[in-house]
């Protein structure tokens, strides 16, 4: 490792929408470095473009040649506008509400939904994490971690499920081992009456980031329909999974780029 270059890197790191601006001291102060090496290292970034100095204020920012990279990059990286096409194409195709979940340690997280117009659809909470035995989307995602998370949440309480629910420790065992047969599983009605939630797993070069998921009404739901429908769920989550390993992507940044892309569109609906 080039001791310089990774100095650099972490000075150029430090530029963040929380703090725009540094100074020379503010740099070397943060990471403990000798002041005349950053302003080096500052000045470098400078004439090559990467940052701009305000003069007056001794304070950089980032600069135009960055922009060029984030343009180059923008597209290849774009986890969100990668995924969305597919789970708009599975509400579609079931025309049901479909939910893309983020795994977070022992919890995991909607961070994305489409849901179809002039249906009942149940409003499920972005970006709100729920512990990985509530149901068929959380269930998806434990099946393929490691024991020692496995056996972590087994010995939990199971306190946000619905009171009329039943969840043993043993029956999770069983759906987790169904979910690994047979690459998908269902819940019905673990944390929200009267749902049925249908999901299978998505990985990205073999490691497990998450779940895709379609929920419907009961009353909407026959028994016959749901091998059919768990089919279409693996399948379509294969399909995003094919594709954030062939560009080797997780879901740390899907936040980012779907905030990105509203943003976008709202600028151009009033412009």
């Amino acid at each position: 490792m080039l001791k310089t270059l990774n100095q650099s890197l972490h000075v150029l790191n430090l530029f963040t929408k929380e703090k725009e601006r540094w100074t020379v001291r503010e740099v070397a102060q943060k990471l403990e470095m000798n002041q005349t090496a950053v302003y080096r290292i500052l000045e470098t970034f400078v004439n090559n473009r990467y940052l701009i100095k305000h003069h007056q204020l001794k304070q950089y920012e980032i600069g135009p040649a960055l922009a060029l990279f984030s343009y180059l990059s923008y597209d290849k990286y774009n986890v969100a506008s990668l995924t969305q096409p597919f789970l708009h194409n599975l509400m579609q195709e079931t025309g049901e509400s479909v939910y893309l979940v983020k795994l977070d340690h022992l919890e995991a997280t909607t961070i994305d939904a489409f849901e179809p117009e002039n249906k009942v659809s149940f409003a499920v909470s972005l970006n709100k994490s729920m512990p990985l035995y509530s149901g068929a989307s959380y269930w998806s995602i434990l099946a393929y971690l490691d024991e020692d998370t496995v056996q972590t949440v087994l010995n939990s309480p199971f306190t946000h499920i619905r009171k009329n629910a039943t969840l043993t420790p043993n029956m999770l065992t069983t759906i987790l081992e169904k979910t690994r047969q047979q690459g998908w599983i269902v819940s019905k009605e673990i944390v929200t009456p009267d749902v049925v939630a249908i999901a299978a797993p998505i990985f990205s070069n073999d490691k497990i980031l998450g779940s895709l998921a379609i929920a419907k009404p009961i009353y909407r739901t026959k028994e016959t329909d749901i091998e059919s429908l768990g089919q279409l769920v693996k399948m379509t989550a294969n399909q995003i999974s094919a594709v954030l390993s062939e560009n080797d992507l997780n879901f740390t940044s899907y936040r980012f780029f779907k905030e990105k892309a509203t943003q976008i569109h709202e600028f151009n609906d009033v412009h």
